[in-house]
């Protein structure tokens, strides 16, 4: 009895150690060690195989490592399975055969789980449901906790931007009719103590906001007439978010709209008001306030300070536990900020008038994906008269010059490949781009190639937008349907490979300098970005963003949403990985490169997934170079 004791103490602890067991009650983890049988396999030892018929039973390694593949598959499309891992889920899952074949690479020892006990844990346990239906998703939320537990002694206060907003919610919101005279509303406001009253109807359906930015507005344009009814005065159609709805996408909703406001809503009814000053109370700045050092900014050095407070809050955001997707579109929103202040500054000192132009944002700039260490890719777009162009981009190019040598300054260095609107070859007409494009897809040869891979993510910045738009409509008519600069779009992106080796373990780099690193970018997120890039100009799908363009063209090529979905969650663990590495390289001096890290260095945790992203990169790029038949 007491071997028995030991046997399921020493289960229940190696459990314990590894994603999803160690989030699941005592009842169900002890449910899975009870029933648990150990199995050995030696070396070479075929353990699950199609041939095997309906799995029925689901490994999980205890010590050795298994590779898997297709039957008969090279060594060198096998990936590899190691201590705490589990398989094969989706086979015992689906009461279906294996698609692949798992052999033991060394002498092994598993826990075997009957498909019986699969079945009531994933009725009685929650986070092994999850793990089950959504493994990628589920190791990146431990990764984000993980994460906030490393940097809690960091951040300046406890609030998670990973919140949910219903969690941030202290009062009820404060409301009147439309018809309330303007004096009683501000009576209300007052009584209350808020900022903000909302206009509801009489169902209680929100029709419009009032605050004391809209008060000072209408005092300032001398129209505030104290009887009038509210409605009046409010702002219509305010912007509302679910209650599930994290304080991050809040945060970020406000630096883009540029408001203080929002509504929480559940179910479409009104439950409470979050206000940027709330949401970033325990912060040193709110969204707000950087926004505003930024507006204020009118000397280079107000604007490197700005740029200095953009940094200073992304990174403690990121120690506060913010996923990267929502941290690299922040980020984005307030360069955007910055870099159209700098732009409305310069075109003020310059002879710009009667010019129709535009400033594109290229490159991760322009995908929305921005990180800490990040260059300048920027173009401009103009109109002009035929035989007019030269005249129209000599006005330009000194303006264009200043912008980018200012962005130098606020500490997004200068390209080194010069490709930036200061450089007459990317401060073109929109017939000129339209030629541009053109010679790239009738010749997609190497550069051309390496110019689609960065100008093809273009979106309008600042100034005539419309001229971007039409250029963009007028790309995706022209590369929808051509076949040969899509394959050669396909090649290319094959370039590089995920750093995976024969037994698909990391392979690290053996380079002097940079022996046992990985390039998180090059290996690793710009593969994913890549391929994105070609299935969204494949299938006409019109978005920047690398994760919306893996969706969109997912959905047109009816790939299943959890293989996206896998795809997205590797792509921003990637781009996470490269924050927090950025971010621990402050003071490191310019030796270290920012997107090259050590694996070992590592968590067990982060390691598994950081391969698991590497295979769904490589699988990724795999089915790429079946669909162009590379």
């Amino acid at each position: 009895m007491a071997e028995a004791t030991q046997l399921l103490n020493a289960t229940t602890e190696f459990l314990r150690k590894h994603a999803p067991f160690n989030e699941m009650d005592e009842a169900s983890l002890r449910l899975l060690a009870t029933t648990a049988k150990m199995g050995y396999y030696g070396r070479g030892t075929t353990i699950v195989s199609p041939s095997s018929g309906v799995s029925r039973t689901l490994y999980i390694i205890q010590r050795g490592l298994v590779h898997a593949g297709a039957p008969g598959a090279a060594d060198g499309n096998r990936i590899e399975w190691s201590s705490g891992e589990a398989f094969p889920i989706s086979a015992v899952l689906a009461h279906r055969a294996t698609t692949l074949q798992y052999d033991a690479a060394e002498d092994l020892f598993a826990y075997e789980v009957d498909a019986d006990t699969v079945q009531t844990l994933m009725t009685q346990s929650p986070p092994f449901q999850r793990f089950c239906t959504r493994h990628m998703g589920t190791l990146l939320a431990q990764a984000a906790e993980r994460l906030r537990n490393t940097y809690s002694q960091q951040t300046v206060g406890s609030h998670s931007m990973l919140s949910p907003l219903g969690s941030t919610i202290r009062r009820k919101p404060v409301t009147c009719a439309p018809d309330t005279p303007l004096a009683d509303a501000l009576q209300l406001m007052h009584r209350h103590k808020v900022s903000a009253i909302v206009i509801a109807d009489a169902e209680g359906k929100p029709k419009g906001i009032f605050t004391e930015r809209d008060l000072v507005k209408h005092t300032a344009a001398g129209e505030v007439d104290r009887a009038r009814a509210i409605s009046h005065f409010m702002t219509q159609d305010p912007i509302g978010l679910p209650v599930t709805a994290t304080a991050s996408e809040a945060a970020l909703i406000m630096a883009q709209r540029n408001i203080r406001h929002l509504l929480i809503c559940d179910e479409g009814r009104l439950v409470g008001v979050v206000s940027e000053r709330g949401l970033f109370a325990l912060q040193r700045l709110s969204m707000r306030e950087v926004t505003q050092i930024i507006e204020m900014a009118e000397t280079r050095e107000e604007l490197k300070a700005g740029a200095e407070e953009i940094r200073s809050l992304a990174k403690n955001l990121l120690a506060q536990g913010i996923g990267a997707e929502q941290l690299t579109q922040l980020i984005a929103a307030l360069n955007d900020k910055l870099t159209q202040r700098i732009l409305t500054l310069e075109a003020a000192r310059h002879d710009l008038a009667g010019l129709r132009f535009g400033w594109l944002a290229l490159g991760s700039e322009g995908r929305h994906e921005q990180t800490f260490a990040t260059d300048q890719d920027n173009a401009i777009i103009f109109a002009a008269a035929a035989g007019e162009e030269d005249a129209v981009r000599q006005r330009l190019l000194p303006f264009a010059r200043a912008v980018n040598e200012t962005l130098d300054a606020c500490g997004f260095p200068l390209c080194k490949g010069d490709i930036m609107a200061s450089n007459r070859e990317w401060c073109l007409s929109d017939g000129e781009w339209r030629q541009c494009f053109g010679r790239w897809i009738r010749a997609p040869l190497p550069e051309a190639l390496l110019n689609a891979t960065i100008f093809f993510d273009f979106r309008p910045l600042w100034g005539e937008a419309a001229l971007a738009r039409e250029l963009r409509e007028w790309l995706r008519e022209n590369t929808r349907d051509d076949e040969r600069f899509l394959r050669m779009m396909a090649a290319n992106a094959m370039q590089t490979e995920p750093p995976l080796g024969f037994f698909g373990d990391i392979v690290t780099s053996g380079e002097k300098g940079k022996r046992g690193t990985v390039d998180l970018k090059a290996q690793g997120s710009r593969v994913i970005t890549d391929v994105a890039r070609i299935y969204a100009l494949a299938t006409g799908v019109d978005a920047p963003s690398t994760a919306a363009r893996i969706r969109g063209a997912g959905e047109a090529l009816r790939i299943r949403p959890e293989e996206s979905d896998a795809v997205v969650d590797a792509f921003y663990f990637l781009l996470l990985l490269r924050l927090q590495h950025q971010q621990s390289l402050e003071g490191a001096g310019g030796t270290v490169e920012a997107n090259r890290i050590n694996p070992r260095d590592l968590n067990e945790l982060d390691g598994r997934i950081l391969k698991e992203s590497f295979r769904q990169a490589r699988k990724l790029q795999r089915r790429l170079a079946l669909d162009y038949k590379l």
